[in-house]
């Protein structure tokens, strides 16, 4: 599936965050789907938006003066001191969508708008309105032939009197436009929506799609660095066998005397697997994530380092040894590789109940 916006999508939705653009694009990236952007969609966005600031500031401006004149002496004021930064759509959308196919206009010949115009095919209406959403459609449409795309794609747009038409609660393209698809050959299965909450409803789970999946370790990065130095501070002695590579710790030694863990350089390369709902507003997510730099100091019994300092001395991951009375304090580092599951609940945001199913490391 693709997803197409119109320009009104984004009226006083400037910076795409709200729960329906977050959900929207939660859903566009976790399932690598593309956001279809026609880039005068995109200019009729920034402008819209320039011209209602200017607006606004003239309006602010004009109360200033006013204040002005109602106090003994001007106020401390200036549109500069607002902060207002320069806006661009584009950009916006580039850092919150993975994947955007611009969609050009120049292309659309001049004559074929000039005809609809005349003859009034929609989107133009009797007020000669409609050029704009011409270009937007007609290009739209050239865009679909040129690329070959097939499946699904979701038109989005509230202009419904100049796009669709309503038969029996069924919400579809007015005959012109239907024409144009049929004539022009489009193999895509274009379905109309008036807004993205509609398109949402229909199509989006919101429990599962409540975060980014690329980006829900990284968020979850601190609860993931305690419950790992958590498993690796409960490890028993066949576990830091296994984790080492080595088998002295399972069939030499008497359980360790402590185990000290600190992961000082954390997160890497964290994946999603997947994720499956579980009861009210949780999800079930399995992962892979890395552990840059982990440092683990294992204490045990000074005679039996000294029954086995050989074996233990050929550990590829040791890098210090340190006797301290009657115990000794091995010193390792590596680099941890952990497949996972855990709860995550969408509403408070927070992980719980991580379970390591596979942990590895590499010196």
């Amino acid at each position: 599936m693709k997803v197409f916006l119109d320009t009104n999508a984004f009226y006083n939705n400037w910076f795409v965050d709200n729960a329906n653009f977050k959900l929207l694009f939660h859903y566009l990236n976790n399932e690598e789907l593309d956001l279809l952007l026609s880039k005068l969609v995109a200019q009729e966005v920034n402008n819209i938006r320039e011209r209602e600031l200017l607006e606004t500031t003239t309006e602010i401006d004009r109360l200033i003066n006013r204040v002005n004149k109602l106090n003994k002496q001007d106020v401390d004021f200036s549109i500069e001191s607002l902060g207002i930064t320069q806006y661009d759509v584009q950009s916006i959308l580039k850092n919150k969508v993975n994947c955007i196919e611009n969609i050009p206009y120049d292309e659309v010949p001049h004559k074929q708008v000039v005809e609809r115009a005349l003859k009034l095919v929609k989107p133009f209406t009797g007020e000669e309105k409609g050029y704009r959403d011409t270009l937007i459609w007609l290009s739209f449409l050239s865009y679909l032939k040129a690329q070959n795309v097939e499946g699904e794609i979701a038109f989005i747009t509230n202009n419904k009197h100049d796009f669709f038409e309503k038969k029996n609660k069924v919400l579809s393209f007015n005959g012109d436009l239907q024409k144009d698809i049929d004539e022009i050959g489009i193999t895509a299965t274009i379905k109309p929506y008036l807004n993205i909450f509609d398109f949402i409803k229909e199509n989006v789970d919101k429990i599962e799609h409540a975060f980014n999946r690329e980006e829900i370790l990284d968020d979850l990065e601190d609860f993931l660095i305690e419950e790992t130095e958590s498993y690796l501070k409960n490890m028993k002695n066949n576990d830091i066998s296994d984790l080492l590579g080595t088998q002295v710790f399972s069939d030499k030694l008497t359980d360790v005397i402590e185990i000290v863990p600190d992961i000082f350089e954390g997160l890497e390369d964290p994946a999603v697997h997947y994720v499956s709902r579980l009861p009210e507003k949780s999800v079930y997510i399995s992962c892979f994530y890395e552990m840059r730099r982990v440092d683990l100091v294992v204490t045990i019994d000074l005679i039996e380092f000294k029954q086995h300092v050989g074996e233990i001395e050929s550990i590829k991951s040791i890098y210090n040894i340190e006797i301290d009375g009657d115990v000794v304090k091995l010193s390792f580092i590596f680099r941890l590789y952990i497949d996972a599951s855990l709860e995550y609940d969408t509403e408070s945001e927070l992980g719980s109940s991580l379970t390591i199913e596979q942990i590895s490391a590499k010196s």
